[in-house]
Parts: C-alpha cells; sequence; structure tokens
C-alpha cells in the first residue's frame, strides 16, 4: 500500500531545483535540502498550514536551520512548529520580535484564519532565534553555501538567503510586496540594485510566485515611481493622508487583491480589510519622511561584519 506524502500534487508546492521547494502560501515559505539536512526560510503562518510544510520538511531531512527573514507577525509564528535545531535572524530583526502577547492578537485580528482554534492561539508561544548576525553570515551545509546578509527596505533588519550553489535568493518581502511600514525606501531602492547583480536564477518572494531578474527590476521601476509620486505631492504641501488620498502609491489591498499568485487564497481575511488601510497610510509616512532627507541618509545593504558558521 502506497502512502502519499504531505503536500503531493498540492498546487502550492513548487519545485524550483531538484533540492529547492517553495511553498506558496501566507507567506511563502522556502526549504533547502541538503546531504546533512534542511534549511527552511520562513514559514506559514497559520499553524493549521504549517503542519503539512512540517510533515514535508521532515519527508526530506532533519530541519537543521529555519531562518526568520524579517520581524514582522507574518513570519515569525512558525518555528514553535517547524521545530529547527536552530533559528537565525539578523540582530535587528531579533530586537524588534514580537512578544508571545503581540503574535496572539496578530493571530486573532488581521492574521486570522477562521479554521485555527481560538485555544491553539490562547497558548501560543514565540520562539526567539538562536544564532544571530550582523551584516553577512556565511553558512555551509551538505556540501552547499549559504550567505545571508542584511537588506534594509521593507524592515530595516530584513535578511535575504543567497542559496549559491542552487542559485536561488530568497528575499520574503523585499519582492513585490507593497507594504513600507517598517522600513525605509530609499533603502529598498539600493537594496533591489544589489540582489539584481547577484548570480541567481530565481529570486522567492514572500508573497507572489518566484520571481526572474527582469521582474524584480520592475519592481524597483515601480517603487521609485511611488517616491517619485509622494515626493511632488509633498511639494504640493499634502499630507501622507492626502498623499494616500490621491492614489498612486502602494494601494496594498488593490495589488495583492488584484493579482493571481499560487498564495492568494491563503491571504487572512483581515489583512486586505483591517490592515490594509493602515499599512498603505503609514507607507506614505515613510515615504514622506524619506523626501525630506538626503538619499546617503539611509541605510543600505550591509555587506560586514562577516559572521562565519561555528
Amino acid at each position: 500500500m502506497s502512502t502519499q506524502l504531505a503536500l503531493e500534487d498540492d498546487p502550492r508546492l513548487i519545485r524550483l531545483t531538484d533540492e529547492v521547494y517553495v511553498f506558496g502560501t501566507y507567506p511563502y515559505s522556502g526549504l533547502v535540502v541538503t546531504d546533512e539536512g534542511c534549511i527552511a526560510i520562513d514559514g506559514p503562518m497559520s499553524p493549521n498550514i504549517c503542519a503539512p510544510w512540517k510533515e514535508f520538511i521532515d519527508a526530506k531531512g532533519p530541519l537543521r536551520y529555519q531562518v526568520y527573514c524579517e520581524h514582522h507577525s507574518d513570519h515569525t509564528i512558525s518555528a514553535p512548529y517547524l521545530q529547527p535545531e536552530v533559528l537565525v535572524s539578523s540582530e535587528t530583526t531579533r530586537g524588534v520580535m514580537d512578544t508571545d502577547e503581540v503574535a496572539r492578537e496578530a493571530m486573532r485580528t488581521w492574521g486570522a484564519y477562521p479554521d485555527v482554534d481560538s485555544a491553539v492561539i490562547d497558548g501560543y508561544r514565540m520562539a526567539y532565534p538562536t544564532l544571530t548576525y550582523r551584516g553577512r553570515l556565511n553558512l555551509e551545509l551538505g556540501g552547499k553555501r549559504f550567505t545571508l546578509f542584511e537588506a534594509p527596505g521593507h524592515t530595516m533588519g530584513s535578511t535575504v538567503v543567497h542559496a549559491i550553489d542552487d542559485r536561488v535568493a530568497f528575499i520574503a518581502d523585499l519582492g513585490a510586496t507593497p507594504a513600507i511600514q517598517s522600513g525605509d525606501p530609499v533603502a529598498w531602492l539600493t537594496t533591489i540594485a544589489l540582489l539584481e547583480t547577484l548570480d541567481v536564477d530565481w529570486y522567492v518572494q514572500g508573497h507572489m510566485d518566484p520571481m526572474r531578474r527582469e521582474d524584480l527590476h520592475e519592481w524597483r521601476l515601480a517603487l521609485l515611481g511611488a517616491l517619485d509620486t509622494a515626493r511632488e505631492r509633498d511639494r504640493e504641501g499634502l499630507t501622507p493622508d492626502q498623499i494616500v488620498a490621491q492614489g498612486g502609491v502602494f494601494d496594498v489591498a488593490k495589488i495583492l487583491g488584484g493579482k493571481t499568485f499560487l498564495g492568494r487564497d491563503d491571504i487572512p481575511p483581515g489583512l486586505l480589510t483591517f490592515g490594509a488601510g493602515a499599512l498603505q497610510a503609514i507607507g506614505a509616512e515613510r515615504m514622506s519622511e524619506a523626501v525630506h532627507r538626503h538619499p546617503t541618509d539611509s541605510l543600505s545593504a550591509a555587506l560586514g561584519p562577516v559572521s562565519t558558521q561555528e
């Protein structure tokens, strides 16, 4: 009798290469398989969706590392369910992660899933990184090389995981995610320019399907256009709320709700209602702040100091 593997025939499961998988849920979650175990990148926000993902990972090998690419709640719920041996993030991300209660509140409000029992949320406890880095971290597992580096933009502590030998970069919400409430648009533009120089075939983003370099370039132009629009309206004396009211600056609900991608149906219902307007307003504030600074005052992607695996 044959046993069906977890996520077998699930259309959300993408096999980018022989040993790189992407689970197209919320957020998109990555897995690199090696001869000595696996590295997971982020993980599902829903505890119920974590269950088949963990089963899939366990079938591929022990989970040696899991990387949290940013501090936002949707990216930092999963580790207690996936149970990595080592949980990794940047020092900046670790410093601003949710408390247990803040995480529970996110799971009850904008990140709520109707099929998750309230008792599961009430009993939720955060897992915090056991390995942090500043600047850049080089890892090797099963003969494969990985470079993790700080890439400010969507958040100021965002991490990119460059799977060098698999030619894949996991960039989380530095891709076409129209939210900048915790970041800086100029830093984001600088980071994208760096990402475009990576020798990769795929960029795996946090909330839409994997991108090619030309897709990333289009997103950089869209981000630059939004910043230019904010600058023009700021010169006219408009407030951030007025900038948003005129449109054209990152309508979160419209962008995420109007596109077709594998993880579309896994977006928490409250994100597009409860959270989208607030994200757009705060994003306009970040852009208004940025246009009053010289671009060199914004942080750029950090290349050092270099941390190595011990």
